[in-house]
Parts: C-alpha cells; sequence; structure tokens
C-alpha cells in the first residue's frame, strides 16, 4: 500500500536542514574507497579500464551510480559531500527568482516559467526527478536520465532516503505516486520523486494521460502538504527514455498545472518548466502562443 507523508517524513529527517558532511576532499581515498567494495570490484571487472579512457571522476560517478543502498559508513558520506560541494562552487548557479515568468492574460502565466538548462544548478525549494518504480535511483553507469544526473549531484544520502521510504512502503512506488526526500548537495533544498507512465511503441492512450496528469498533480500536493515548498521546477515527466511524446506530455504538463494553481491559490508562487534543449523548448512555447494571443 502507497504510504503518505506522516508515515516517513520522520525517519529521513525531512525537517532537518542539510549540513554537509565534509571530509578531506580526496578523490584518490573516494575512488580507493568505492572500488574496494563488492559493487566497485564487479564494476570494474565489466569496464574496459584500457580502451574506456575513463578519467577519475568518470569511474567515481560510475561506481556510486551502481553503489546499492545501505551499508554507508560516515567516512565515505564525508568524501562524496565534500567532493560534490567543491564542485558546486565551481557551477553556473540558476536561481529560480531570476528566470523570466510567462508574460500573457492568463492568471496562471504570472507563476510560470519556461527554462532551458541543467536541472541540477537551479536553485529553488523543489526539483521533480522522473524515477523509477523503485525509486532509488538510475543504476546504469554513465545513463544521462535525469534520474542519474540528479542522484549524482546529490550525493549517496539521497538514495538512502528513497530506500528507506521504499522499505517502509514494503512495495514498489505506484505510476503517477510521488514522494519527497532532501535535495542533500544540490542547490534545490528537496526532490520530488514520481514515476511517470512508460510509453513502448503504440501512442499513450487515455489511461497514460490520466497517469501522466496525477504524477504532475501528486507532487504539488505533495508539495503543499509539506508547506515548505512554495516554488517547483518540473521535468519532462515521461518524455525521453520513458517515450512519452513531448508535445502531448507538454499539453498535460501545462493544462495539470495550471487547473492545479487556479484550484490552489496561493500555495505554489512559482512552477519551472524545465525544458534542456532548443527542441523541448520550442515546443513549450508555442503551446504558450496562444495565452499570448
Amino acid at each position: 500500500m502507497n504510504i503518505n507523508l506522516n508515515a516517513y517524513k520522520e525517519q529521513i529527517d525531512l525537517h532537518q536542514k542539510f549540513t554537509p558532511n565534509l571530509n578531506n576532499n580526496s578523490l584518490d581515498e573516494l575512488l580507493t574507497t568505492l572500488i574496494e567494495e563488492p559493487s566497485g570490484m564487479s564494476l570494474l571487472s565489466q569496464l574496459d579500464l584500457i580502451n574506456g579512457n575513463y578519467s577519475q571522476r568518470d569511474l567515481i560517478r560510475a561506481l556510486l551510480t551502481v553503489r546499492p543502498s545501505g551499508n554507508l559508513p560516515d567516512s565515505l558520506v564525508g568524501l562524496v559531500d565534500s567532493m560534490l560541494q567543491d564542485e558546486l562552487k565551481h557551477k553556473n548557479i540558476t536561481n529560480h527568482q531570476d528566470i523570466p515568468r510567462i508574460t500573457s492574460d492568463n492568471p496562471a502565466s504570472k507563476s510560470i516559467s519556461v527554462w532551458d538548462g541543467d536541472i541540477s544548478t537551479l536553485k529553488i525549494d523543489a526539483i521533480v526527478n522522473a524515477a523509477n518504480k523503485q525509486m532509488e535511483g538510475c543504476f546504469v553507469p554513465f545513463h544521462n536520465c535525469i534520474d542519474n544526473v540528479i542522484h549524482n549531484a546529490a550525493g549517496v544520502m539521497l538514495r538512502e532516503d528513497c530506500a528507506t521510504v521504499m522499505n517502509l512502503q514494503g512495495e514498489l512506488e505506484q505510476t503517477g505516486k510521488a514522494k519527497i526526500t532532501r535535495g542533500y548537495n544540490l542547490p534545490a533544498q528537496y526532490v520530488l520523486h514520481t514515476v511517470g507512465p512508460i510509453i513502448r511503441g503504440a501512442r499513450p492512450n487515455l489511461l497514460d494521460a490520466k497517469k501522466l496528469a496525477n504524477s504532475y498533480e501528486s507532487c504539488l500536493n505533495l508539495a503543499k502538504e509539506y508547506g515548505h515548498i512554495k516554488s517547483i521546477a518540473f521535468c519532462s515527466i515521461s518524455t525521453g527514455v520513458f517515450g512519452y511524446p513531448l508535445e502531448d506530455a507538454a499539453k498535460i504538463a501545462l493544462s495539470t498545472v495550471t487547473d492545479w494553481l487556479q484550484n490552489n491559490p496561493n500555495s505554489i508562487e512559482h512552477i519551472v518548466f524545465n525544458t534542456f534543449g532548443q527542441s523541448a523548448t520550442d515546443t513549450y512555447m508555442n503551446l504558450l502562443k496562444d495565452w499570448r494571443e
């Protein structure tokens, strides 16, 4: 049975402000530590280290991707947090308040922006992660899905929290539902994890569309319930590797969020649709033309 916020928020210290567990920022030590773990030795046996041309950071990223939850020493958390905090200092961080809102006569436009960028570099209350049903992140090394991007930027505690929530739930996450964790080493304070529908081959049907709308609604309802979130950035849920046609998904995203804002005034102040690419940006902006005409 799908559990609610009250069933897990204390177990993952959701109300606690994140303080990085800083250690000496030694990539050599971090790499050695990860290699010596069972998952690390297994991965290295599969990689072509001679011809793969992997950098030290590439290997660390891959080893963290395949590392299962559990048996997490504080020393490892400290090494990962130190590395990510150092990298964060050199990233171009975008504050959501600097992203222009849509200009139109539609009342919802004052709360909506479209932004083409890396969601893991956005300073905002919460970002949305398109998760899988296991809800512990992507375990495929070098896979460029949003799930992997967010987990790699947040650090190892994000997977630990997701595992805690899923262990409490005792079953896979249902499509269209959502959970919340802290953002850890992300500029965002929180991550809303949701599982959208997967489309393989055929066009999406009405049930697929309903499930996708549910993902957006679940994230918004959960943010409202939690009460500490006034700004959210949505990735394009279910598109990309999940196969939902972009324009169809964008229509559902815009209509669902617009309706929710109208029905829940003064709940969420800013919604950012993260498009990541000119084609996706054009798709959203073309759909929004009707608002401005």
